[in-house]
């Protein structure tokens, strides 16, 4: 999916609350070999049968990438010196029922939640040191003129929110015995829910817009053991409203008086995942996982002329709401490491990715803790 970016969409318990679930990775095979999970599957479930995925995703970032691709500390701008830890995590469940042996309709339900943990410097017995810096911070974001939310944990009334919603169509138009390739259709719904502008490292869930991505899988197997694994992703993403402090992206201390509700139209976007895997033994599988992303230009605009003048009025001076624009056309690298099991009834697999490189705006330099669990039924 298009990877949540830290000012909409973008990228999350922690690798030791991952690993244990490797004891249950677990679908029903369709043939004797491993299928890859790192990146979207070719098949669908059989006629008149439903197919459920369960695919938790962890994202944490403490980093982020700057325009021209070096990273600094989330809040590195700020003036005092601050250490914010992001969590996202993704708990979905995923439904696809087989209209015909080629062709499949599915619904994806995601339930994210969001940990944001910022840190003051502190002393060897774990307490605030009382730096005139932090302080002249707190001072800041209490003042009316930015009016920002104490930089505190995520309370957790509001760690919980639904992600957007997935419906699906997939046709599965070529298989051989080497090679299988599939399309798919996504229309990702406006049920996210987005950053809050009055908090400094607020993170969404969803874009709350409404996307349509075009999928196509590739499955190519070399000597029985090595399979090539990769998909290309394209998306149309439909213009919706988002509220915004205006100013640059690099500037977090924007006053509460440039807050507005304006038209959003994001960048559309593609993404390259390639996923090789190597079959060590008749039901499992290693391998390595590269993945690439870039999104072109977010567009921001008034909603009318009447909101431009009043953020000029409350600021002093006009603004455009197109500052917003730079830094959002973003391009990223991922890599990572993968396994997958087949078993006789169940299938999984997990993975994990690094963000290695980005440019164009801030982009989180992530790690991705990725789980599938997957099993086929009829239903009757």
């Amino acid at each position: 999916m298009g990877g949540i970016r830290t000012n909409g969409r973008q990228g999350a318990a922690t690798a030791k609350q991952s690993l244990p679930l490797l004891l249950v990775v677990l679908t029903v095979a369709a043939a004797n070999c491993v299928h890859a999970q790192a990146v979207p599957r070719t098949d669908t479930p059989r006629a008149g049968t439903f197919r459920v995925t369960f695919a938790p995703v962890i994202t944490t970032w403490q980093r982020e990438f700057t325009a021209d691709g070096h990273e600094q500390l989330l809040g590195a701008s700020l003036p005092a010196p601050i250490f914010v830890r992001e969590e996202r995590r993704v708990t979905p469940l995923a439904v696809e029922y087989g209209v015909t042996n080629r062709i499949a309709l599915g619904v994806y339900v995601p339930i994210v939640r969001v940990n944001s943990r910022p840190f003051f410097q502190v002393d060897s017995t774990g307490k605030p040191v009382a730096d005139s810096a932090v302080q002249h911070l707190d001072s800041l974001l209490q003042d009316t003129t930015y009016a920002f939310d104490p930089l505190i944990e995520t309370e957790r009334r509001l760690r919980y929110f639904a992600g957007d919603i997935e419906l699906s169509g997939k046709y599965r138009f070529l298989e051989t015995h080497s090679a299988a390739l599939s399309a798919a259709v996504v229309l990702r719904l406006p049920t996210g829910h987005q950053d809050s502008p009055n908090n400094l490292f607020d993170i969404a869930t969803g874009d709350h817009q409404t996307d349509i991505e075009l999928q196509v899988a590739q499955e190519i197997t070399l000597f029985d053991h090595l399979w090539l694994n990769g998909t290309i992703r394209a998306a149309r993403q439909q213009r919706g409203t988002r509220a915004r402090r205006i100013g640059p992206a690099s500037t977090l201390l924007l006053p509460h008086a440039s807050l507005a509700v304006l038209n959003w139209d994001p960048g559309d976007y593609v993404a390259v995942d390639f996923a090789p895997m190597l079959r060590l033994a008749e039901h499992f599988g290693v391998g390595f996982t590269a993945g690439y992303y870039t999104q072109q230009r977010d567009r921001y605009t008034y909603r009318s002329p009447q909101d431009s003048s009043d953020v000029a009025n409350h600021l002093g001076t006009p603004i455009s709401a197109s500052v917003l624009d730079a830094g959002t056309a973003i391009r990223r690298t991922r890599l990572g490491v993968a396994m997958t099991y087949l078993g006789s009834a169940y299938e999984g697999s997990f993975s994990i990715e690094q963000t290695v490189t980005a440019s164009g705006g801030l982009v989180p330099v992530a790690t991705v803790f990725r789980i599938v669990m997957r099993t086929s039924r009829w239903p009757f």
